[in-house]
């Protein structure tokens, strides 16, 4: 009941919001996002769904940066090998391709971490860097986006290659008001 009441709530403030160009600079993004981790086979994970949320901010209409926190609970499909949940944390830069149309490709790059947790045995925490492709499509006057990306994210100092396919909705919340003109009084 929160999470729809939330949802709700997200939505009427996005409604209150003025219509403008579908990527708008000055911006402010939350976006609820869902899909798949797939792991590299040496590490005995099966690919698993996860959930995330990320927060975004456009400095233009091209350029943009982003957090996302994303969380999995991945199965093993080696018995000795324990199931392991995995957090990771990104901070990621975007650039927006046709930012004034409904539907936006972009490309984006970044870096972070992920940190593994088995049921038995030690966690790992580790620098992640990613890239990967993705586009917004807009379907509410210009603030509400259905969103799909995919990324490449690479574990360092162990070479693990993992793959993320994310969909999801971003709400753009809009962006400073510029002052408006003082009004004059009719003589």
């Amino acid at each position: 009941m929160l999470k729809k009441s939330i949802c709700l709530t997200l939505f009427m403030c996005c409604l209150a919001l003025p219509a403008a160009a579908a990527n708008q600079s000055g911006a402010l993004s939350l976006s609820l996002l869902q899909g798949k981790h797939l792991f590299e086979g040496n590490q005995s994970l099966e690919t698993s769904r996860f959930r995330g949320v990320g927060l975004g901010y456009n400095f233009t209409e091209n350029w943009s940066i982003e957090g996302i926190y994303t969380k999995a609970v991945a199965d093993t499909d080696d018995p000795p090998t324990p199931d392991t949940k995995v957090e990771t944390y990104r901070l990621d830069v975007l650039y927006h391709f046709r930012p004034d149309k409904k539907f936006i490709p972009y490309v984006a790059a970044g870096m972070g971490a992920i940190y593994s947790s088995p049921d038995v045995g030690a966690d790992r925490d580790h620098l992640l860097v990613n890239y990967g492709v993705g586009f917004k499509y807009f379907i509410l006057d210009n603030l509400i986006a259905l969103r799909a990306d995919i990324r490449h994210l690479v574990d360092i100092p162990e070479p693990d290659n993992n793959l993320q396919y994310t969909l999801g909705l971003t709400f753009q919340l809009g962006k400073a008001i510029p002052a408006s003109e003082p009004a004059t009084m009719a003589e």
